[in-house]
């Protein structure tokens, strides 16, 4: 029985894909004069952002000049929840599923996500951000430490993701994965794709053998 549902965070629950590239891109030039290619700048959605800086070869004072710009940029630049996605997350709250994230992200980061993510942050059991671990995803700490902390086997969990890396890191934990399409097409071809929200219930229904409906676990009282 698949009773914990495992959410990535960027362009998976949230659409934070432009903002988040072009609010970072505008702060690197403004402190640098360096304009990163959008090609480049991809490898940010995969990344926690401390490797991304690495991968560009900065320095820790270019770091923090970037980091205090990027404060100003990102704000010029809203991110949003995927229509349906939080609907999505409170309906299977509410039929009892345990519900929670793993992401790149550390956890100022993710707080400062989406003012939207507020409206349901109480759906989550627990947030595991890239700071709480040594090594974050694809290697299997963060699925280990959120196991132990909620006393879960692999055999309980679903991870939702967007891309190579969400793959690779459910295959590495041995859980069962889908591919999150509706927004990134990275995982397009794989057999149990994901290409709607809408979508996403009768996909986790099917882990569970279950044809219609919601599988009401163990009621959640809010």
């Amino acid at each position: 029985m698949k009773k914990c549902i495992v959410f990535d965070a960027d362009r998976t629950i949230v659409d934070s894909y432009m903002p988040e590239l072009l609010s970072l891109q505008e702060a690197i030039e403004n402190v640098t004069s360096r304009k990163v290619s959008e090609e480049e700048m991809k490898k940010l959605t995969s990344l926690p952002t401390n490797d991304f800086f690495k991968h560009l070869h900065l320095s820790d004072k270019e770091i923090n000049l970037i980091n205090k710009e990027w404060e100003i940029t990102f704000n010029k630049y809203k991110t949003k929840c995927f229509p349906g996605i939080k609907k999505i997350i409170t309906d299977l709250y509410d039929s009892g599923y345990i519900i929670c994230v793993i992401t790149s992200r550390t956890a100022e980061e993710f707080n400062e996500l989406d003012e939207e993510l507020n409206n349901i942050l109480d759906c989550f059991k627990l947030v595991v951000t890239s700071d709480i671990v040594k090594s974050p995803k694809p290697n299997i700490e963060s699925m280990t430490y959120l196991c132990k902390a909620l006393e879960l086997s692999e055999e309980d969990i679903i991870y939702i993701g967007d891309n190579e890396i969400d793959k690779t890191f459910a295959h590495n934990c041995s859980v069962c994965f889908i591919p999150a399409c509706w927004e990134n097409n990275e995982l397009k071809n794989e057999e149990n794709a994901c290409f709607s929200i809408d979508d996403l219930m009768r996909k986790i229904n099917y882990y569970n053998g279950i044809e219609n409906g919601i599988f009401p676990i163990r009621k959640h009282h809010r």
